[in-house]
């Protein structure tokens, strides 16, 4: 039986291979989302649906129609929207810097608000890289770095903040009881996959780079076959619903369980900026 999947950042690399690989099955349907609607569609049953995700004004209208028009409920969410930029802080007219909220912040609103329409054992998978996350690496005075951004720093924070909500969204956003269905949240490691991505590199680093990706680097087919076994494998035979997975598909062992302070923070300072955020006029 086929699924009902939404890929956000599936319009190129990691995410577009996902969107074709469950396209790839008739019975399924799948949207695609992001800015620019890729050349190709390849399966009758795709769609392109145009989203600013560094915006969370636009996720929210996004979200508002989807839930409006009444469509079929999701069975798969994904979202590996992302920049590769060495700038530095680059605020949206939201006030939040790019590349937080295109790795972070939109992906949680996006989980908040198509909440009602997942379906009880829906599955939803972050790609972002689920092997390095640790409360130790926050500053936890400046979780959005407004005043001590740098972009080590950005990329420890949404990594740390992802493997956190991860776990709230788990908590909290499960079917209500006497259901026995599931929902199985999942923070994913891509590893090195061939997107392109180099051709934004300086100019003095693209040779090293080119050479690296051409020896290391899995094809973004490759990638996505890994991930989406690996979430129904660890959603199939795993009791827990959280879970971090690697570039082969396989839980990371030994992930940290936040403690309930930890995470309170956290969220409470997710929502707190992606509201503020909603209400900048």
């Amino acid at each position: 039986m086929g699924i009902r999947a939404l890929v956000v950042g599936g319009t190129a690399g990691i995410g577009y291979a996902i969107a074709n690989r469950i396209a790839s099955e008739a019975s399924s349907s799948v949207i695609i989302s992001g800015r620019t609607k890729p050349s190709s569609l390849p399966h009758s049953n795709m769609e392109f649906r145009a989203l600013d995700a560094s915006s969370m004004r636009a996720i929210k209208q996004y979200t508002d129609q989807y839930k409006a028009a009444q469509e079929p409920k999701i069975d798969l969410l994904v979202m590996s929207q992302g920049i590769f930029t060495m700038a530095g802080r680059t605020e949206t007219p939201e006030g939040i810097d790019n590349k937080m909220a295109l790795h972070f912040y939109g992906k949680q609103l996006l989980i908040r608000e198509l909440a009602p329409v997942l379906k009880e054992d829906a599955k939803v998978l972050i790609v972002l890289d689920a092997t390095r996350g640790s409360s130790s690496k926050l500053n936890w005075d400046d979780l959005d770095l407004k005043n001590t951004f740098s972009l080590g720093r950005a990329a420890d924070h949404c990594i740390s903040m992802t493997d956190a909500m991860v776990q709230v969204h788990a908590a909290k956003l499960q079917p209500a009881e006497p259901s026995t269905s599931h929902r199985y949240f999942f923070h994913a490691y891509p590893g090195f996959v061939s997107t392109g991505l180099v051709k934004n590199l300086p100019w003095y680093l693209k040779p090293l780079a080119k050479g690296a990706e051409a020896v290391l680097a899995v094809s973004p087919e490759s990638c996505a076959d890994h991930l989406v076994k690996g979430v129904t494998a660890a959603s199939e035979k795993d009791a827990r619903v959280w879970n971090s997975i690697d570039d082969k598909g396989r839980i990371v062992p030994n992930k940290e369980v936040w403690s309930e302070e930890n995470l309170k923070k956290v969220e409470e300072h997710t929502w707190k900026i992606i509201d503020d955020a909603l209400a900048t006029k």
